[in-house]
């Protein structure tokens, strides 16, 4: 079995969804893991229908690749049905692991009032942090559970949720009809009905019938969580660690991280010859775009979010990349996905320190 563990390099947006699609483009049986994060992710892939942007599935969809949700990966219903509805190409198969968490309505509008009264952009408006501090503060309930319920328990215990964040945060007046609404609820209910209904619970070591395995990282290396609540890194390890303990899950390497048998596994990590961020936080080196290159775009691929702010730039040292790669990979193979390079043209350095770099001189797969 082939496995490929797609990894961001820097603070994200380096060019993954088409990576994955690469990997995918051409190959049968392919199952396109989500390893880690939620639906804060939005990687995309241009291709001859336009650009197309996954954050609940795999960028492998638009070439037949089934997706799953690995239980470090954070569901959200709402965005699941209307992602489902508006893909091009449809999965055969989804399927989630029964320990997966999920967010409600309550975490996502939380979410979004903390961002406007901070008037900051540190955040995709998915929810993600309020949902893992719901979960250790108010306890979990697996997403199985709550459709197993009755529906009245359903809104009692949604409403438990949503009692929780009246506690904590302020409800801006002029949302306050919404966020008492049973409405939304109700809206809600028939999201978790919808993705129950698209989705199979199985463990990954249960699947069969793959002969390739990509794993699909979000965020970058540089956002991997501190262990601290800070609001410029991601509560998620966003390198190698969480696909390797999946692998080991499957047999597929041993406990000390090496192969097993005929497997293969490969690390590949993202950049572009540049660095890239959205929204707020450090950033070494940043630059207005045209300082870097007379040759780079504005960015084709990633859209503009009201939460994560605007796109920023900044000058790539190659040497950190070298050390923090080199320092996630540990040793297991790895292999550079060098992105964006007919915006500019530094493949000879990349390849002087690095012994396999592939090229993408453009975004289309």
């Amino acid at each position: 079995m082939k496995a490929r563990v797609i990894i961001g390099a820097n603070l994200g947006d380096e060019g993954k969804g088409t990576v994955v699609a690469n990997y995918t483009k051409g190959n049968d049986n392919v199952l396109n893991i989500l390893t880690n994060g939620g639906a804060q992710r939005g990687h995309s892939i241009l291709t001859k229908d336009g650009n197309v942007t996954y954050q609940h599935f795999g960028s492998g969809t638009y070439y037949g690749a089934d997706s799953y949700y690995s239980r470090f990966f954070i569901l959200n219903p709402m965005q699941f049905t209307k992602e489902y509805n508006e893909l091009l190409v449809k999965p055969k198969n989804v399927f989630r692991d029964k320990d997966c968490r999920w967010s409600t309505i309550f975490d996502m509008m939380a979410n979004a009032f903390e961002c406007f009264e901070k008037k900051t952009h540190a955040t995709c408006g998915m929810g993600i942090w309020n949902t893992i501090k719901r979960y250790n503060e108010l306890g979990s309930m697996s997403f199985d559970t709550f459709m197993s319920l009755d529906y009245r328990v359903k809104i009692k215990w949604l409403t438990s949720v949503k009692e929780y964040y009246e506690k904590k945060i302020k409800i801006p007046v002029d949302q306050e009809v919404i966020w008492n609404s049973e409405f939304i609820m109700r809206h809600f209910i028939m999201d978790c009905t919808f993705m129950k209904m698209h989705t199979k619970t199985v463990g990954l070591n249960e699947i069969t019938g793959y002969e390739n395995l990509i794993f699909e990282n979000g965020q970058g290396l540089l956002l991997s969580d501190t262990g601290k609540d800070t609001p410029y890194t991601t509560p998620s390890q966003t390198g190698s660690t969480y696909a390797n303990m999946l692998l080991i899950d499957m047999g597929i390497l041993d406990e000390n991280g090496n192969t097993v048998g005929d497997n293969d596994v490969m690390l590949h990590y993202v950049t572009r010859p540049y660095l890239t961020r959205h929204g707020d936080g450090g950033m070494e080196s940043e630059m207005p775009r045209n300082n870097l290159s007379k040759d780079v775009n504005n960015d084709r691929t990633n859209n503009w979010n009201e939460f994560q702010g605007e796109f920023r730039y900044g000058k790539l040292d190659i040497q950190s990349l070298k050390d923090r790669v080199r320092n996630d990979a540990s040793d297991l193979p790895f292999e550079i996905e060098l992105t964006h390079c007919d915006e500019m043209d530094r493949v000879s350095e990349f390849e002087k320190e690095f012994d396999k770099v592939n090229i993408y001189d453009s975004p289309l797969v």
